[in-house]
């Protein structure tokens, strides 16, 4: 690889990084304005969430479609980034609800999409000058995972300082940042290549590819256990375990730390026993998880289930994109958006089980119907199986 190639493919996860920084910045921190800064129910929340989870995965769909038609992924990252821009500053200029309904959710829903464009680009780039693209995108999914890792604490941070008038501020500057960071690292007329017009005697439908629906079916379970377990843990470890106020925080941190150091392994992984396998290892590490989880009132049996937790998620954020995009059969962007909105719908899906589960039963419940969620994502995966030619193609 030359020097050239290097410094592009390194500019890249610089752009994704920075993109995703803003984007875990505003995303997390909206149901917290919306209740302390806005003084709205709990029901407002929901139907933001609702709102702005559905628009992002229209606008994934879209984008995708439009990159496998060749479409110019530069575009469609910019956009994003834009799209950032318009969210912070709508609700900087107009601190309301309507704003953040009418205005702040489809923006972040251009926003989300940019990050879809971007994974595209990096499986794409990686193909063309010759790097390893399992390793690759091991990387590409770590930019976003590190984004996520600190832009949550630096907004709380900052709106425990200052409040969210500067936080929001803090997003603009970073989508400013994203957007140079684009335009100086981003070429500019990247496409996928044309695809050869398809007969009238085949099949031109969106459901076409009963393998690749199948693998998003496998990705949406896993993340309706990711996210079951996740959103019940802090409660569960401060109402019903008793453990201090502070061991959600930990938890978190030795989750994430465990996360990345995964994610980067996966590809070392995948070169030993294949993507499928690795999946499999990630779903039953993942249920290990629960049950120590489940059983955690400690400290010590807390760390330790929130290292495996980060392991087994990590394995499966490392795997899943190229897993999906090895269904792909030409349409990468379709691949890849398809595997966005899986995860989007998992975590909305989830949110709302974590409620009623933990109203009707337990937080600790949510955690065991998590090992549930998991063994069904195991079982979704296990039907794809005859289509391994494609997938680890």
């Amino acid at each position: 690889m030359n020097a050239a190639t290097t410094r592009s493919a390194r500019l890249i996860l610089l752009s994704l990084f920075v993109t995703a920084l803003g984007n875990s910045a505003m995303i997390p921190f909206m149901a917290y304005f919306i209740m302390q800064e806005l003084h709205m129910s709990a029901l407002h929340v929901t139907g933001y969430s609702v709102a702005a989870s559905l628009l992002t995965m229209l606008c994934n769909r879209v984008v995708g479609e439009r990159i496998d038609r060749g479409g110019r992924m530069f575009d469609y990252v910019a956009v994003g980034n834009i799209g950032l821009m318009a969210a912070s500053l709508a609700v900087l200029i107009v601190p309301t609800y309507p704003t953040v309904l009418l205005a702040a959710a489809p923006c972040l829903a251009l926003a989300g999409a940019g990050v879809s464009a971007v994974y595209i680009l990096g499986r794409l780039f990686a193909e063309r000058n010759g790097l390893d693209v399992q390793r690759y995108n091991a990387k590409v999914r770590t930019m976003v995972s590190t984004g996520w890792m600190f832009g949550p604490a630096l907004s709380y941070l900052i709106a425990a300082r200052g409040g969210s008038f500067y936080v929001f501020l803090f997003v603009l500057a970073l989508s400013i940042a994203a957007l140079a960071t684009t335009a100086i690292s981003l070429p500019r007329d990247f496409r996928t290549e044309k695809r050869e017009t398809r007969s009238a005697s085949e099949n031109p439908g969106w459901f076409d590819n009963r393998p690749l629906w199948l693998a998003a079916g496998a990705c949406f379970l896993f993340n309706i256990a990711h996210v079951l377990c996740a959103s019940a843990l802090p409660l569960f470890y401060i109402r019903e375990a008793h453990l201090p106020v502070y061991a959600p925080g930990l938890s978190l941190t030795f989750k994430c730390l465990a996360e990345i150091v995964a994610i980067m392994g996966s590809s070392y992984i995948t070169e030993r026993i294949g993507r499928r396998n690795a999946l499999y290892f990630a779903a039953v590490a993942g249920m290990a998880a629960f049950a120590v989880l489940h059983e955690a009132t400690s400290l010590p049996l807390m760390a330790l289930g929130a290292l495996m937790e980060g392991a087994y998620f990590g394995l499966f954020a490392g795997v899943a994109v190229s897993f999906m995009q090895g269904f792909a059969r030409g349409r990468i962007g379709r691949a890849t958006s398809l595997y966005m909105n899986s995860l989007f719908l998992g975590s909305l899906t989830a949110s709302t089980m974590t409620g009623l589960i933990a109203t009707a039963f337990s937080f600790q419940a949510a955690i065991a119907t998590a090992g549930l969620a998991m063994t069904a994502a195991l079982a979704m995966l296990f039907l794809t199986r005859r289509a391994d030619a494609e997938a680890e193609a």
